[in-house]
């Protein structure tokens, strides 16, 4: 895990992106800097949302890693892998169908995903609006020593 960054350092200041190309880059400089922050964080999200709802977010926690290690089986069937390969949105909708009816089924799934909107929310918005004062020599180097973390794992995962 790469080490935790101080507060003052992961509230330095905030930009908007100027584009698309700003927005990227930034999203995932920052997501890698700050990636033991942002787990922290998350942990600190779903924790309160335990002791709004314990047996909830431990339901839900159980129910969404069932369906998505089930998806990930799933996933690799050829069918569906073609399916990925020809229309990836129709396979994002279908998903999104599944995890709904899954929310409406079990009680506390619900719990658990809003505990999970909540903390994207943060993250994003954090790595896209933070700006840190780094050259880019020093970014590159960073992304390099970066790249074998979770993060840089989930990231190059998803083709980023």
């Amino acid at each position: 895990m790469p080490p935790f960054r101080q507060w003052g350092d992961f509230f330095p200041g905030w930009k908007t992106p100027t584009d698309s190309i700003d927005f990227h880059d930034r999203l995932i400089s920052n997501l890698l800097y700050y990636q033991t922050n942002y787990l922290l964080l998350s942990t600190a999200v779903y924790i309160i949302a335990g002791f709004k709802d314990p047996v909830g977010v431990g339901t839900g926690t159980a129910v969404m890693l069932a369906v998505f290690l089930l998806s990930a089986y799933v996933g690799e069937l050829p069918p569906i892998v073609d399916l990925k390969r020809r229309s990836p949105f129709t396979f994002l909708i279908i998903n999104i169908i599944v995890v709904h009816f899954v929310a409406k089924a079990f009680v506390g799934v619900g719990t658990f995903l809003s505990a999970t909107a909540i903390s994207l929310a943060v993250t994003v918005s954090h790595a896209s609006l933070c700006n840190r004062k780094v050259n880019e020599v020093a970014c590159i180097k960073e992304a390099r020593e970066l790249k074998g973390t979770p993060m840089g794992f989930l990231l190059r995962a998803r083709g980023k």
